[in-house]
């Protein structure tokens, strides 16, 4: 059993640093492709495309990896059931959650108009500091700057590689 423990814990350990190393050398896959120009699409008119984009690349991979068991979230922004529950007015209860997953996985729109929300009220309550915007999407009032950072690394990224605005 510890065998399969450590060789799991390599594997997850492999797969971030994956994740975080996967976007430097310019290449995405159509289907992250258009993840990434979907989500820069539907934040640009409100001024958070490259937020969007971003949050996408770090949540998902663009739409690689679209459910998190363990807060749990789903869709390509990585939204918690509870959050999609309270948008649907439903009752709080497994088989909605379950429901609600499933909705954020499914309908890009849907998950789309809640992280768009959700980055929205986060720049409003912080006065336009976009570090603790991004800081407050991941750890809500208590922040967290290390994703803070990852987004802006992430923008950058977008920005030198070129992948929106051509």
């Amino acid at each position: 059993m510890k065998i399969f423990e450590v060789s799991l814990l390599t594997l997850i350990v492999l797969m971030v640093t994956n994740v975080s190393h996967a976007f430097q050398d310019c290449e995405l896959t159509p289907e992250q492709e258009s993840v990434l120009h979907f989500s820069y699409s539907y934040g640009e008119p409100h001024n958070v495309g490259y937020t969007m984009a971003a949050i996408a690349m770090q949540e998902s991979d663009l739409g690689r990896y679209l459910i998190n068991i363990s807060d749990p979230s789903g869709g390509v922004w990585h939204l918690t059931v509870d959050k999609a529950v309270n948008r649907l007015g439903w009752e709080h209860t497994p088989f909605n959650y379950n429901r609600a997953i499933q909705l954020l996985v499914d309908d890009i729109h849907f998950a789309a108009d809640i992280a768009l929300d959700t980055v929205l009220w986060w720049h409003n309550y912080h006065e336009g500091d976009w570090f603790k915007t991004w800081s407050s999407y991941n750890g809500g009032f208590k922040g967290n700057p290390k994703y803070a950072h990852q987004i802006a690394e992430h923008i950058e990224t977008i920005k030198q590689c070129k992948w929106v605005g051509k």
